[in-house]
């Protein structure tokens, strides 16, 4: 199963880029994060499946998959997310917390309630995937109370493969990437591939990975 996941910048996203990227890589699951229309039409093109809400305010998200998923909207601090049920049960979680830099005293707190309500979302044994844009590194609070409950496949892979795990963010699109803030994580699977794939127009790189059960 090859899930991808990716910030999509609120309409800068180059919508032929993502046409390219989804043609190439032909994800299974693709969950966005800050979709806007014209990345919409694109997603909704290759996956019969899931929910699609664009909207121009950094709040846009779907999750689409290629064989029937339920999908509904989950009331969350600061902003909602998206969680689709598959027919075998397995729970995904498209995810987009609260960046602390952006007028830091409110935010930080709302990330704290996300981070909190996350915890209790997958708290239970059903597998889940988890996946989207953090805004947390592996050395923030964030990221360490979420991979207590849930392995970062990404990290997981590097690890047994000897490589390491690839940054997803940069300040401009344009610029280097400096930050790895975007994460799929799982219970109850393993990477097997990742990859990680410029999407010319966003500050963020899409993450692809392939997963099998555990």
């Amino acid at each position: 199963m090859r899930v991808m996941t990716v910030n999509l910048l609120n309409g800068e996203a180059s919508p032929q880029d993502l046409e390219h990227v989804l043609q190439h890589h032909d994800p299974d699951i693709m969950l966005a994060q800050e979709l806007a229309p014209n990345a919409g039409e694109v997603i909704e093109r290759h996956f019969p499946h899931g929910v699609v809400k664009p909207v121009c305010d950094y709040r846009g998200k779907a999750i689409v998959a290629k064989t029937p998923i339920s999908v509904e909207e989950v009331e969350f601090p600061f902003r909602s997310i998206m969680r689709g049920v598959m027919d075998d049960g397995l729970e995904i979680l498209n995810v987009h917390l609260a960046n602390p830099v952006d007028s830091w005293r409110g935010r930080l707190l709302e990330r704290r309630r996300q981070v909190q309500a996350l915890e209790d979302l997958i708290s239970t044994s059903q597998p889940h995937i988890l996946a989207g844009d953090f805004n947390s590194t592996p050395a923030w609070p964030a990221y360490r109370r979420i991979n207590r409950l849930i392995d970062d496949t990404v990290a997981d892979f590097a690890r047994t493969s000897g490589t390491s795990a690839r940054r997803t963010w940069g300040w401009r699109p344009e610029w280097p990437v400096m930050l790895r803030i975007d994460h799929v994580f799982a219970s109850g699977f393993r990477a097997t591939a990742v990859d990680v794939v410029k999407v010319r127009g966003t500050d963020h790189r899409a993450v692809i990975v392939d997963l099998e059960r555990a």
